[in-house]
């Protein structure tokens, strides 16, 4: 058989560079010209339609065009159609789902962290906020100043992150001033102005932030139970004389504020059976405390601070951040780190979604800023701050700018810039698809657009988040003499389980020491039944029957349906129809890779092994972490892996094409431009006609698979 489609030039077709509908647009162009005159430099060519639309929407939407997209793209003759298609896109589920990946790589979002429901609740907020085009400065203001419970706002997502505050202000001011300052928080900073006393001064303005908050003090209601319950402001006031007899009033039976009739025992017993009843609340809450100030390390060894002082909150660089009296110096942080007048805030982002546009930045590395950075096109870069001020920080309306420039329609640039060079922007750099939009595609491919799936309101999380407000406020309601009261309606139950459970303690050891496994197992098990019945009871006292029903159920949102389930786009009736090898390959499309929801939609990040963190995924450990390097995994899995064979499954959209086509050149059309975007060269129509002739109905898998392994799919032309 004859090699199958080598590398090949994209077709030749007609291009020409539209005027820029939009001034500012034009305006960037004019910078950008004046450059290029200014450097001897000439403009890459005008990327035809097939380029520019596959540009488009995976710039913006994610993913490559359907084939119906395509077509109707190229069939219009709408001098306006590429500024419509962008609006469109910018509007569209598409771009959600594409912007929700690309931020959750900058804030290192994932739900495979403590307090899961947390992490789901702060990713559906993302998209909310995305799908709204909150604007830029509020999204961050909100960010830094969320606070409550996580049904009052998943964005309290952002704090719980990270269990270390020290190490959560650095990748603040990274994602958000780009500065690297992590290094000053051990030491002075070896490559910047940033001292260690720096350092701790920033975190101060977020170091109150308590991620544990929000729950109740039963250790301490515990310790003070059987105590006088005082009026400590008024006491405040009294003179010593006063404060001695105002005790002693309380002392007294049937005093004005009597002692507790809590017993330190009794309050210890409902701590120890509303462990587990508390479970649920742990990692759903922050609170924020303006009196907590970071302290320097006791080995803290420069001299313009001592070991273990407290510090204030002081800003690194520009105007100071100062709260009036009536916001808080978190509040402050937040509108010095948001302005306008900041030195970097704007910059940060301009240069961000530049580079988003364009695939390399003004400013390389984006996060790595310091007083010496210069940006390759100084000129530009201040019009894209004003044009970011202009435009109120949304970011639609500043890349429909990017989007509708003369510069960006141009065909890309191929050869690699290195680091430390100077990129004029002749046109895009030539870049390799993210894992994201590599998966997305194989989901248009199998599934068309299925975009209107996108950021979806989760009912079952909604309700379990009541259910968790309603569990907490009720529990703040009763107080701690109502949850004693409460658990002395059980007491009697609970003690008679206390002692089954010591006595099955003394069974289990007994088991053990005879070397009886099996036993010492089942009467384990028997005892975590009877320590769950314990706290199912008072579960049920405090919220009733049919909510404690729900929170010992929990919320599980990467259950699906069992290995009974049907695939997404498939009926019962459908699949019975199916010959035993067609439904393996519905269901494997639908189970194994889950071809069927946007990366958005799934388990953010992947699993180790899936196919996204195979083709370079972030951990999300770092920011923006992610990789678009070649690996031979990654050919191994398009290869041998299941990918090929899910396309050409019968419930693929893909196949399905294919299969509709009624002559063999028109079944390769439908799979070029499935996949390309185009149709074959005539080059190309040659070589299919070989393949066709040898291997007969076998060619359409296998051209499917060399088109998908190939350069042209996985990269941004």
């Amino acid at each position: 058989m004859k090699p199958l489609l080598p590398l090949l030039a994209l077709l030749a077709a007609p291009a020409f560079i539209s005027a820029a509908s939009l001034p500012e647009a034009q305006k960037i162009d004019a910078i950008l010209a004046k450059d290029w005159q200014k450097n001897n430099l000439t403009p890459n060519s005008a990327a035809p339609d097939a380029v520019l639309v596959r540009r488009l929407y995976l710039d913006i939407a994610g993913r490559i065009p359907t084939a119906e997209e395509t077509q109707e793209y190229m069939k219009s003759q709408d001098p306006q159609k590429r500024t419509k298609l962008i609006d469109r896109l910018l509007a569209s589920d598409g771009y959600t789902s594409n912007m929700f990946n690309y931020w959750a790589d900058i804030l290192r979002l994932t739900d495979n962290v403590k307090g899961k429901i947390t992490a789901q609740a702060y990713e559906e907020w993302l998209k909310q906020q995305l799908k709204a085009n909150k604007p830029y400065d509020q999204f961050v203001r909100d960010l830094l100043t969320t606070d409550g419970g996580v049904w009052d706002s998943g964005s309290i997502g952002f704090y719980q992150r990270d269990e270390n505050k020290l190490d959560h202000l650095a990748y603040t001011v990274q994602v958000f001033l780009g500065t690297q300052i992590v290094c000053a928080q051990c030491h002075n900073h070896p490559f910047d102005k940033w001292s260690q006393k720096d350092y701790y001064g920033m975190a101060a303005f977020t170091y109150g932030m308590d991620t544990k908050g929000g729950g109740l003090d039963f250790k301490g209601l515990a310790k003070n139970a059987g105590k006088p319950q005082v009026d400590r402001a008024a006491l405040k006031n009294m003179t010593p004389k006063e404060r001695k007899a105002y005790m002693a009033e309380q002392r007294k039976e049937g005093g004005t504020v009597a002692a507790s009739t809590m017993s330190r025992e009794e309050m210890q017993e409902v701590r120890k059976t509303l462990q587990d009843v508390m479970k649920p609340l742990r990692y759903t809450s922050i609170q924020w405390n303006d009196n907590k100030l970071p302290k320097l390390p006791n080995d803290y060894k420069y001299p313009d601070a001592k070991p273990g002082e407290e510090i204030a909150p002081k800003v690194l660089f520009g105007h100071d951040a100062v709260a009036n009296g009536v916001e808080t110096r978190l509040q402050a942080f937040a509108d010095w780190m948001t302005s306008p007048d900041n030195p970097r805030f704007t910059t940060v982002i301009a240069n961000r979604m530049w580079k988003k546009a364009f695939g390399i930045g003004l400013i390389e590395p984006v996060d790595e800023m310091m007083d010496s950075t210069v940006p390759s096109n100084n000129e530009l870069m201040e019009y894209l701050n004003e044009l970011m001020v202009e435009k109120k920080y949304s970011l639609k309306s500043f890349l429909r700018v990017l989007y509708n420039t003369e510069a960006y329609q141009r065909m890309s640039t191929r050869e690699e810039v290195q680091l430390g060079e100077n990129y004029h922007f002749t046109g895009p750099v030539l870049r390799r698809m993210s894992a994201e939009q590599i998966w997305d595609s194989f989901v248009t491919l199998a599934r068309g657009s299925v975009d209107g799936a996108v950021g979806e309101k989760d009912d079952r999380m909604h309700q379990y988040l009541g259910d968790l407000k309603y569990l907490i406020d009720t529990v703040k309601d009763k107080g701690p003499e109502g949850l004693v009261e409460v658990a002395r309606k059980g007491a009697a139950e609970r003690e008679a389980t206390n002692a089954k459970l010591e006595s099955l303690r003394k069974e289990m050891e007994a088991a053990q020491a005879s070397g009886n496994a099996s036993t010492a197992g089942q009467l384990a098990r028997e005892a975590n039944r009877l320590r769950r019945e314990n706290s199912n009871g008072m579960l049920e006292a405090i919220v009733g029957e049919d909510r404690a029903d729900d929170l010992r159920r929990g919320y599980n949102p990467g259950k699906k349906g069992g290995k009974n389930a049907v695939p997404a786009g498939l009926t019962r009736e459908q699949l019975a129809t199916m010959s035993k090898e067609q439904r393996r390959d519905a269901i494997k499309m639908g189970n194994s890779l889950n071809l069927t929801a946007r990366a958005s939609e799934i388990a953010s990040p992947a699993r180790p092994g899936h196919l996204l963190r195979t083709f370079g995924q972030s951990d999300r450990e770092q920011i923006q972490n992610a990789s678009d390097d070649a690996t031979v995994p990654q050919a191994l899995a398009l290869l041998n892996g299941p990918t090929s064979e899910v396309l050409n499954s019968p419930v693929s959209r893909l196949r399905q094409d294919v299969e509709k086509a009624t002559s063999p050149q028109a079944k390769m059309d439908a799979i070029y431009m499935a996949c390309l975007s185009r149709l074959p060269s005539n080059n190309e129509r040659t070589m299919l006609n070989d393949v066709i002739h040898e291997r007969g109905d076998r060619a359409y898998g296998d051209v499917i698979q060399a088109l998908l392994t190939g350069s042209q799919f996985v990269f941004v032309q």
